[in-house]
């Protein structure tokens, strides 16, 4: 972190929004530092009831580096963090509307979907938040703008890799899901970096191949976005460009709706940076699907 210490984060009674400020500052921290704000921005929920031990002990650091971490934060001490995050918490409870109120609790099993419901809903919240920051406008213009988009996914996620390729294509030329067939992505490294741009999708556990194929692009200075859930924040040493959803809700298996929102966002945010030239390019694919006679039916293919 920087030596100067960062100015006082307000009043002791006001709101703060701990995941803005630590995803802010991600980038200038040391090693020691970013273990501290990975967990925290893991678990912001349960902060409030955590001791510096306890934080120390999860993010294998000193209890000594958490105190003069959330000193440089801003904060008096961890005791003033989590009163800030207390006041925070109350305030959001009305956030969400009354879907949860149509959610009718029936039984222990239904209360804990009730939990889950109102968890994803914050996810998507949130996914929507994104749009808000200067590194969306940034990345959503360079894939509105770069010759050619490709697109990589793995295991698990590359299902909601191949969806956002294939409708990403709809709205402009020249997006190439790369299925890594010949084993060394060759239709990646042999492009041109200053003509391309690559989205990748992962999530936890993280794939292998990922984050090589990172680090090549890294050394080659080639565009990256990454698309990720928020359990380890490695993506930040490969580039700005990084993209994190909430996936915890409680269910068997951590829930990907945030991360479609995040992906079906990026979509429209270039069609609406394209204009015409996406409806031009919609017409084509369209015209192409009907002769083909892909599609039954639906809005957009009428015959």
């Amino acid at each position: 972190m920087a030596k100067t210490r960062h100015k006082k984060q307000g009043n002791a009674g006001q709101e703060i929004n701990l995941e803005e400020i630590l995803r802010a500052r991600m980038r200038e921290l040391s090693p020691s530092e970013q273990s501290v704000a990975a967990y925290m921005l893991d678990n912001i929920p349960i902060l409030p009831f955590e001791t510096g031990a306890s934080i120390a002990k999860a993010a294998g650091v000193s209890e000594m580096t958490v105190s003069r971490f959330v000193h440089g934060l801003g904060f008096d001490n961890l005791r003033d963090l989590k009163n800030r995050l207390r006041v925070s918490a109350a305030g959001n409870e009305s956030d969400i509307d009354d879907h949860m109120a149509r959610f009718q609790t029936r039984d222990g099993h239904h209360r804990a979907l009730q939990e889950s419901l109102k968890l994803d809903l914050e996810a998507v919240a949130k996914a929507y938040a994104l749009t808000t920051s200067d590194v969306w406008e940034e990345a959503t213009a360079a894939l509105a703008r770069v010759q050619t988009v490709y697109v990589v996914g793995f295991q698990a996620s590359k299902g909601l890799a191949l969806d956002f390729a294939t409708r990403l294509l709809w709205t402009r030329p020249n997006v190439v899901f790369v299925e890594n067939t010949a084993g060394a992505f060759g239709e990646i490294i042999l492009a041109a970096p200053q003509h391309s741009l690559v989205v990748l999708v992962d999530t936890a556990a993280y794939a292998a191949r990922g984050v090589k194929l990172a680090e090549r692009l890294k050394a080659m200075e080639m565009p990256l976005i990454i698309v990720t859930d928020k359990f380890s924040h490695w993506a930040f040493s490969y580039t700005r460009f990084v993209f994190e959803a909430h996936t915890q809700v409680r269910t068997f298996w951590d829930s990907t709706a945030a991360l479609s929102v995040i992906l079906n966002l990026m979509i429209n945010a270039v069609a609406i940076r394209l204009g015409s030239n996406a409806r031009k390019n919609f017409t084509r694919m369209s015209e192409m699907a009907i002769l083909l006679g892909e599609f039954v039916g639906g809005p957009h293919f009428k015959s």
